[in-house]
Order: C-alpha cells, then structure tokens, then sequence
C-alpha cells in the first residue's frame, strides 16, 4: 500500500523539566549532541545556560542537577484511506456491447490495477444481474465476483471479498434517483438487505462510476449532490467537503484520442458521440464539480484503455487518512503526557504546529485531539494534509500532562 511516511520525534524526558531553552509548550530545550562539554566547568551555568545548570550542552549532559533528555525519532505510515467504488450501469436496450465490455475488462484493466497498487478497495456494482445478450444484464465473472460461471449467469449474483452486487433495474434516464431510493432499500431480488448502503465502509472514500449513454432527466448535479450528501447515515460528506469523486463514461463527443480524458478543467461538451442518446450534461457536471474523468462510451473495443484510465483515476483520488496510531511512549513517558504535532508540506516550506485540543467539540483550524491511542486531525486540519502525498509530519511528546 501506497504510505505516507511520518518522522515522530519524541523529546524524551525521564525527570523534572529543569533548565533549558523554553519551548512554546512550555518545555525546555537541551543541548544538541551527544558530545556536550559537562562537568561543573560546562558552558552557560544558569537559567541561561546552554546545556541547563553544571550540567553541560549536549542531550547527554545533565539538566540542572536532573536526569538527562534526548530526542528519539521514530517512523509511521500514514495509509491512504479505503476506496468503495459505486459503479453504476444503465440496463437499457441500446447498452448491450457496452456491458458486455464492462464485464470483459472490470478484472483485468480496473480491479487488478487498483489492486496492484496496494489500495484497500471494493466494488459496489448497481444495476440488473442477468445476462447481457437476453437482457441488457450484468452479470461480473470470477476472481472479482464468486460468480463461478456467467454463461449461464446464477439466478442471483455471487458477491466476492471486494465485490459487491444490488440488482436492480438502471433506465436510460433515471440513475441518479435509482442510486438514492436503493441506498437504504433491499433489493427486490433479496441483493443488498438493507440497501447497498450497507457495503459502505466506515473512514472509506467513495469513488462513482456511471456508464450510460443517455441523461438524467428529473435531477440536476446540484440537486443529486444535496440529497446524496442528506442520506442517513451520512457517508458522502458535505457539498463543501465531499467525500467522493464522480466518473463518467457517457455519450459526449470523444477527443481527438477517443480513449482520452476530459479533465475536470475542461468545459462541459454539449455534443454526443456517434451512438449515444444524449451527451450526459448532468453526469459530466457532476464530473467537473467533483474533480472526476469524463469518457466518451460509444467505442467498447476501447473499453480496456479507459477502464485503465479509471482505475488510475480512483488511485489518485485516494487520499490520506487523517489519522495514525500514537507511538509507543518512550521511557519516562505515558500517552498522558501532551503532544505537539508539525507538518511540514511535501513541497516543501515552513511547517506549521497543530495544537492539541481535548476532543473533537473543541476542534478548531490546526489541531488535533487524541482519542483510543490515536492521532486524530480535526477537519480543518485534515483538509490541509489529506491530498499532500509527501507530507512530513513530526510528532513530540512534551513534560506537560494531557489535556483533560
């Protein structure tokens, strides 16, 4: 799995905080290296001193007449968050050769992918499980799906470790509202007790995927945004911090390379491509809003690029937790003792400290709070770290007790 590495400095203490530089939290700091001048004759006696008291500069001289402190580094990985992946395939009759190049490539050229670069992953599949040629039908092979055959498809879907299926019927018009009134509402096949909101990981990102070749004709991007982030219980996040990425390989007119993007940069296309019904204007603005792909559906044989191109897309849009495991205390400390946490842009710059606050009713911009053994970003701290691949982020224990 793809981690972001954190360097945890711990300054150690297993004593009074005597002499010393003092540090914003109140703590002191000692001197820098190992090889300090002690002894009664060392450098800057007094409150001034360099190295604290006859103790002598270094982080092995003494402070104050105290025991010695130094500073330990450790290492920690920030793991990219889980991805559920929500594909969605409209089952109308035009759809045909594109669900069969759905079920050719879904293995091969998206899930093999995301799965090779260690992402944590599931695929939640809604639309109709049968057959493609008889029926405009979905039914996904093995090792994705527990599906032992497709020729003929099972009567109902076999889900697997990562896949997921809700059958039920995706019209050419109608997707956006289907993806709504299913979440919460077993499936009429029995797929999906509870609805397909119950294959939602709790801290997972959610990345959809519509393939259609019409429109959603009964809800605009805004409207779907506002009911999708209004579902009980809440997965998707808020408009103004979202919680997903939306994909979409619909009817627009192909680039001048028909496997290529339209990145979120790029305006909205009005024209279609040659067999689709409708260029797909409201999935294409959902797209642009939410910093997804936009493909052109109309070429299947070109289906294994895209999907490539997809699966790449749920891989960069996975972001880092906001969250890590406090380390192990080092000798003279305890997880009661406060902790500063600096981060420092993978870019590069200044590093900015984020203060600990009690819990997350006292979340305020950059902090943070301890809960369980763990490090916990408050949201606006959160916002400023998940999408730095190359973060750094230094966390020291200071002399001061936890916040109560």
């Amino acid at each position: 799995m793809r981690a972001l590495t954190a360097g945890l400095v711990l300054s150690l203490a297993g004593c009074q905080c005597g002499m010393g530089t003092l540090l914003p939290d109140g703590g002191r700091a000692f001197g820098g290296g190992l090889s300090g001048t002690g002894g009664s004759n060392g450098t800057g006696g007094g409150s001034s001193a360099t190295g604290g008291g006859s103790g002598g500069t270094g982080s092995s001289g003494g402070m104050g007449g105290g025991e010695a402190c130094a500073t330990v580094t450790s290492m920690a990985n920030l793991d990219k968050r889980p991805v559920d992946v929500i594909m969605v395939i409209d089952n109308s009759c035009s759809m045909t050769a594109e669900i069969v190049a759905v079920e050719s490539n879904v293995n091969t050229n998206f899930a093999n992918i995301i799965a090779s670069s260690g992402l944590d992953y599931r695929i939640i599949l809604i639309s109709k499980h049968g057959s493609a040629a008889n029926g405009q039908s979905v039914c996904i092979g093995g090792p994705l799906s527990g599906n032992t055959t497709c020729t003929p498809p099972p009567t109902r879907p076999t889900n697997g470790p990562r896949f997921f299926h809700y059958s039920t019927e995706i019209s050419s018009n109608d997707s956006l509202r289907k993806i709504i009134s299913t979440y919460n509402v077993s499936g009429s096949d029995g797929t999906g007790p509870g609805g397909w909101s119950g294959w939602l990981r709790d801290g997972a990102y959610r990345t959809f995927i519509e393939i259609t070749d019409d429109n959603e004709t009964q809800m605009t991007a805004a409207q779907f945004e506002q009911r999708l982030t209004a579902l009980v219980p809440a997965r998707f996040g808020t408009v103004q911090n979202r919680n997903y990425t939306f994909h979409s390989i619909v009817g627009v007119a192909a680039k001048a390379n028909p496997a290529d993007a339209y990145q979120p940069s790029e305006n909205v296309v009005n024209s279609k491509c040659a067999s689709a019904v409708n260029p797909g204007m409201t999935f294409q603005d959902l797209s642009k809003a939410t910093n997804g792909l936009r493909f052109q559906m109309c070429e299947p044989n070109l289906y294994g690029t895209v999907f490539q191109a997809v699966a790449q897309g749920v891989i960069a849009s996975a972001q880092v937790a906001c969250d890590f495991a406090v380390p192990t205390p080092p000798p003279g400390f305890t997880l009661n003792n406060r902790i500063y946490v600096a981060y420092t842009p993978g870019a590069g710059g200044a590093p900015t400290e984020f203060l600990q606050v009690s819990n997350a009713a006292a979340c305020a911009a950059n902090s943070f709070y301890v809960q369980t053994g763990r490090v916990i970003f408050c949201p606006q701290t959160c916002s400023s770290v998940r999408m730095d691949a190359m973060a750094q982020v230094a966390v020291r224990f200071s002399c001061e007790p936890m916040i109560e």
